[in-house]
């Protein structure tokens, strides 16, 4: 029954991996492995047509490279279970040799045949041409796993069972994925595209924030509201990214709501805006936010919110008026964001830095390895010593970013909102002055070094694949450079397949 659902499906695998007492192992595959003597008869052709033809050799190499990029250097095991237990990640991982890549679930299973949380990993495995698929369906795909592990982590707890006693429940699982597959976001292609909304009522500094992203400062005086849905689309992260400014006119809102299935469908982020000076609309602001979030629901639709609270103007912002707003809407967005806190950014067109710093928080979170590679930038600059790390595609965009209290304690900054605001402004520039440098064969090394007061700044160039990265560092002293010099082979290595999936 399992094999015939596979064989109608995109998807070409499942597979299911823990770290036992033996190390990484394949413990349910789907389709069960060729043995031996079948495996080496079955012609090559066969292998890549559409039914997946493995070995339990293959499947432990799906098994070593996923459970590799969560335990890393394996510090992970001297972890609080606790801490272990709230570790959960998605990434979508490729696995060249296969022609294949997967969905694949990270996280920390609590079984009693192990005196620790068990790491676990769950490839949801397609055609390498198909992988559009989960991208644009990635949210829906998520609840689904995530709502089955709820209940198969509980059937584990005691053992292993044999495969064919569980092989119900994965059955349930790929009729529901197959399900996804009959109604999908966006046609089936190996391109991936994506959808970001910017909600708000009419003057809320929706356009404004998105003219200032585009640098085009000049059309924000005489600035026109936008009627109805203004799309517009940008190429990032190796992506199609499609921008709906919708118009915030009341005129407009009952539409937005009664034609969800159009205008909030499939959205993968949700940028909200509110005018911070404007008190006298803030319930309007709200009642309309309430109204979103409810048809976002209605769509069984997890889609993250950022909250732009805009017009925090420097000359204003630290007035009694603007303070007593921000704690009133603080207050507001706390109430209706049940789960956890919200994510709020106060923007002004005056300090793009605040503007900037929202938008690359916002995008970056489009991808799906977006956890993992932090998770993983977080190992490696504990081990270096580091006091704080960045990311940056070639683009200077922040993909992950890791800071420590020290870093507080070098630059003196009160707020750690404050610290990030500043390294993630003048992260670009840097990205931009070392291109120009390297232009002009100035830069010899792939490397540069500033040196602030009693700290160090360090900017290093790196190579993923073809793609030019940068990281950089801030260090209490250029001696640390050399543990990072020795440290950072390894951790390319291993998130060197995230990053790929990132940006392609």
């Amino acid at each position: 029954m399992l094999d015939d659902l596979i064989e109608s499906s995109i998807v070409k695998g499942l597979a299911f991996c823990a770290y036992d007492k033996l190390g990484p192992q394949p413990i349910y595959m789907f389709p069960k492995p060729i043995k031996g003597k079948d495996f080496e008869s079955e012609n090559k052709e066969k292998r890549v047509g559409k039914g997946l033809i493995m070995s339990f050799t293959d499947y432990m190499q799906i098994s070593i490279k996923t459970l590799s990029l969560l335990l890393g250097d394996g510090t992970l095991f001297n972890k609080d279970s606790a801490l272990l237990k709230q570790y959960q990640y998605f990434g979508v991982i490729p696995f060249p040799d296969f022609h294949l890549t997967a969905l694949t679930f990270f996280h920390f299973a609590e079984v009693k045949f192990d005196e620790a949380p068990l790491a676990t990993a769950f490839c949801i495995l397609v055609d390498e041409n198909q992988r559009g698929f989960l991208y644009n369906n990635i949210n829906r795909l998520k609840n689904i796993v995530i709502d089955f592990f709820n209940q198969f982590d509980k059937i584990i707890t005691e053992e292993f069972k044999p495969q064919e006693q569980v092989k119900r429940y994965f059955e349930s699982l790929i009729k529901k994925i197959i399900t996804i597959e009959k109604t999908p976001a966006t046609p089936i292609t190996s391109q991936r595209k994506m959808k970001i909304l910017f909600a708000g009522l009419d003057d809320s500094g929706k356009t404004s924030f998105l003219l200032s992203i585009d640098r085009k400062f000049s059309k924000l005086i005489g600035l026109k509201p936008t009627r109805g849905a203004d799309v517009s689309s940008i190429e990032a992260l190796g992506a199609t990214i499609f921008l709906w400014d919708l118009g915030g006119q009341k005129a407009y809102h009952e539409r937005y709501l009664n034609k969800a299935q159009i205008y909030l469908f499939e959205a993968d982020l949700l940028f909200y805006f509110i005018d911070l000076k404007n008190k006298a609309r803030f319930e309007e602001s709200i009642e309309y936010l309430k109204n979103i979030k409810k048809a976002l629901a209605q769509l069984e639709q997890a889609t993250p919110i950022i909250y732009i609270l805009s017009k925090g103007d420097p000359d204003i912002i630290d007035s009694k008026v603007i303070k007593n707003n921000l704690k009133v809407i603080k207050n507001e967005l706390a109430k209706i964001s049940l789960k956890k806190s919200p994510e709020i950014y106060i923007t002004s067109v005056f300090q793009i830095f605040t503007i900037l710093r929202a938008f690359s928080s916002g995008i970056a979170k489009l991808s799906p390895n977006r956890d993992l590679i932090e998770h993983n930038l977080h190992t490696f600059s504990s081990k270096t010593d580091a006091c704080l790390a960045l990311l940056l595609s070639n683009d200077g965009l922040v993909l992950a970013e890791f800071y420590t209290p020290e870093a507080m304690e070098i630059t003196k900054m009160q707020k750690s909102e404050d610290l990030l605001n500043v390294f993630e402004v003048v992260a670009p520039q840097f990205a931009m002055l070392f291109k120009i440098f390297s232009k002009y064969k100035a830069a010899e090394k792939d490397e540069a070094i500033f040196k602030v007061s009693n700290s160090v700044i360090l900017f290093k160039k790196i190579k993923v694949l073809h793609y030019d990265m940068f990281i950089l560092f801030l260090l209490d002293n250029e001696n640390t450079k050399e543990k990072i010099n020795q440290n950072i082979q390894d951790f390319l290595v291993r998130t060197q397949d995230l990053l790929i999936r990132y940006i392609s």
